[in-house]
């Protein structure tokens, strides 16, 4: 834990939940010295062995959050083996018959990288202050009155906060309590396709694929499915995960993972190149049904906000959603720090807020289910062309990239003046 600084606001931000954007947010509070305090429903700082990209939009956002989580995830991050790959995010392939390159997509000479989530979060929490986190803590609902709001928690305790961002994932109990538990926005929505996943030991991959295929990033594409794989934990890992489409378009089972069986997932992959179904051999075979968050009209409601996964969850097809999380913190911890800025104010600073990361975050929800259905060769109007998919690689991932930060905090500022001189 880093040391506390003096604190230079009259009010505290409390944070539900201890995942990724809600420590970045925690880090970029604490760095321009913005009380806060995390709410976490955990015994302690967990997260999924799962690996986790970040692209060149998230890199710049790291270092201007705060340059400690850009030196951290400069520490652990692990980038394509092969030179000539270092600014390639994926290759891309046609899964089956024999291997052939439909084209790469390139991120520039920035690049990005991918890290294992549990490490880069543990990395993240050495950078708080003493002190700011109370675990187990289970949010049942905040409700807001006469000013500020009040969290009520599993436990039987409740507490008064000046301001609240809900940062508790896609399961978000601060977006049920702001939209109503029946509220069709209020809970996330099956997208109609279920993965594989899991992280494979290099040696154990390299004997599968190759080793060109396992150390560097690659998507493989068929109809109604497709696999992703890229290298982690210094090149020692191999991400994993495989996608397809499920015929029913709604998931019916009460838990969002159920078990099932190799055989049924090389029967789900069953077209493709045997070195790709020998590499899925690998992995559990449990299914993960995944979802996405319905778009709403505002993230920000009076004195409380919503942040990452909680406002705007995105299947991973575009490899953004952590980076959007961090986008996230830099805007509202830039907006709480403002020198103009008092309790009275923080609604309109959470009303900025929304102004501009609303737009582009609900963009993203849209457009990874769309690189989605071209990665699994069912775009409308793309379907299995792969001239036309080669066209759409060139610039699919541009407008998440190439963001003007500078730009866009300033249209955030912007925002938050003219809502203060009214």
């Amino acid at each position: 834990m880093a040391e506390s600084r003096p604190s230079t606001k009259s009010f505290t931000v409390a944070i539900i939940g201890g995942g990724l954007g809600g420590v970045l947010l925690a880090i970029g509070l604490s760095n321009r010295n913005v009380p806060f305090h995390i709410y976490e429903s955990a015994s302690n700082f967990t997260e999924t062995s799962a690996g986790l990209g970040f692209g060149p939009n998230a890199v710049r956002t790291m270092a201007k959050l705060d340059p400690r989580i850009y030196d951290a995830y400069a520490a652990l991050k692990t980038e394509n083996k092969q030179d000539n790959k270092k600014d390639t995010w994926f290759d891309f392939w046609l899964g089956h018959g024999d291997l052939e390159q439909v084209g790469e997509l390139k991120m520039g000479s920035l690049g990005g990288g991918n890290v294992l989530r549990a490490s880069f979060l543990l990395e993240m929490a050495k950078l708080l202050p003493e002190g700011c986190v109370t675990f187990g803590k289970k949010l049942l609902e905040v409700e807001e009155t006469n000013g500020h709001a009040i969290l009520r928690f599993a436990d039987g305790t409740s507490t008064d906060a000046d301001v609240v961002v809900g940062c508790d994932g896609i399961r978000s109990k601060v977006r049920e309590s702001l939209l109503g538990k029946d509220h069709e926005a209020g809970k996330p929505v099956f997208v109609g396709v279920y993965l594989y996943r899991g992280v494979v030991k290099m040696e154990s991959a390299i004997a599968a694929v190759g080793g060109y295929f396992a150390q560097n990033s690659q998507v493989y594409m068929g109809r109604d499915r497709n696999v992703a794989t890229y290298p982690i934990e210094n090149g020692t890992m191999l991400n994993v995960v495989a996608y397809r489409k499920q015929k029913e378009e709604t998931w019916e089972h009460e838990r969002w993972v159920v078990e099932s069986s190799r055989d049924k997932m090389i029967e789900d992959f069953g077209d493709f190149h045997e070195s790709i179904q020998k590499l899925l051999q690998l992995l559990d075979p449990n299914i993960w049904a995944l979802f996405d968050m319905p778009l709403i009209e505002s993230y920000s409601f009076g004195h409380i906000t919503l942040l990452g996964d909680a406002a705007h969850a995105s299947t991973p097809h575009c490899g953004a959603g952590a980076g959007m999380a961090v986008e996230d913190a830099f805007i509202l911890s830039e907006l709480f720090s403002d020198t103009c800025v008092t309790q009275r104010d923080t609604p309109a600073a959470l009303a900025a807020y929304d102004g501009v990361r609303r737009p582009r975050t609900q963009r993203l929800v849209q457009y990874s289910r769309e690189s989605g259905m071209m990665f699994q060769m069912r775009h409308p109007g793309v379907q299995d062309d792969i001239e036309r998919i080669k066209e759409e690689l060139i610039t699919r991932q541009q407008w998440i990239w190439d963001i003007d930060l500078d730009e866009h905090l300033e249209d955030a500022k912007n925002e938050l003046y003219k809502a203060l001189r009214r």
